[in-house]
């Protein structure tokens, strides 16, 4: 699944200057606001990888985002793209001058999410942050303990496929012993509570008899985005 960029630069930008073209061409889902006023609250919204201030086209209130994302304490990685060097003094992962190639965006892109290209697994209206450790659904925002974060990790990662009981344990559990699997259910138990709206009557964690589990997509709208 594609990476997700939240791009803050003004509706105002000559299309020259726009960097969208160029995150797309990079494989990102990219979002586009124009005012960074927005960005932290969007961002808490959404958990994109990457938050892209394009200063480029007289960006304002760069420096009252940074803080309000750094307010988030949701460690967002930051590029911020300039054509002036006095937009460098804002704080960020990395930093990128404008024009640039495409190769150059995509190094900025790596050292500015360095060690958390992994950190976000998303399936549906689901989003698991690995970082923080937690899971949001819709609005809803939820902190799960290592093994839930596995074990969820796990289904999220092979959305739509039934893993076996055994696999399972040994993913998560490193343990071939099937004799009790007592602590599979009560995780799949757990995070039944915090993904789905009715725990009881599971839509994203299903249950295939005899078989195993498997995780079902559900889109925004409630439909199964398999």
């Amino acid at each position: 699944m594609a990476m997700k960029a939240l791009l803050v630069e003004s509706d105002s930008i000559d299309q020259e200057a726009s960097v969208k073209q160029a995150l797309l061409s990079q494989g990102l889902d990219v979002m586009t606001i124009a005012d960074p006023l927005l960005a932290s609250s969007v961002a808490k919204a959404e958990w994109p990888n990457l938050v892209v201030a394009n200063t480029c086209g007289g960006l304002s209130d760069v420096g009252e985002m940074c803080l309000d994302l750094d307010g988030t304490r949701l460690d967002f990685p930051r590029l911020i793209v300039w054509d002036d060097a006095a937009h460098s003094r804002f704080p960020a992962d990395a930093y990128l001058s404008f024009p640039f190639t495409p190769r150059q965006l995509s190094y900025r892109i790596k050292k500015a999410i360095g060690t958390q290209a992994d950190r976000f697994v998303r399936a549906g209206d689901v989003c698991l942050d690995r970082l923080k450790r937690s899971v949001r659904r819709s609005d809803i925002v939820s902190h799960v303990r290592p093994k839930e974060m596995q074990l969820l990790g796990l289904l999220m990662e092979h959305s739509g496929e039934i893993l076996s009981r055994s696999k399972i344990m040994k993913e998560v559990w490193e343990t071939e012993y099937l004799g009790d699997t007592r602590t599979l259910e009560v995780h799949i138990h757990w995070l039944r509570r915090k993904v789905e709206e009715t725990h009881h009557r599971p839509r994203r964690i299903i249950t295939v008899r005899g078989e195993g589990y498997f995780f079902q997509a559900i889109d925004e709208g409630g439909a199964s985005a398999e």
